[in-house]
């Protein structure tokens, strides 16, 4: 997966197996202007605006539930 830098993302592994994250980055970190910034994992204030380019979907425009399992 390919992350552009303006996102926010995060990892979770689902299961019993471990699990291997490679993270390639485009600079070396700056110790004196980091880059980054960190959320909490259920913050209330990610409202998104579209899911999978779809506007239309009943989730987007009010806080995210971070409960509902997105998978079977």
């Amino acid at each position: 997966i390919r992350i552009p830098g303006h996102y926010w993302h995060g990892t979770k592994t689902i299961g019993n197996e471990p699990s291997l994250t490679v993270y390639f980055v485009t600079k070396l970190y700056d110790y004196k202007s980091p880059d980054e910034e960190r959320r909490p994992w259920n913050d209330q204030t990610i409202i998104p605006v579209s899911i999978n380019g779809r506007k239309d979907d009943p989730r987007c425009n009010k806080p995210w539930d971070w409960n509902y399992p997105p998978h079977r």
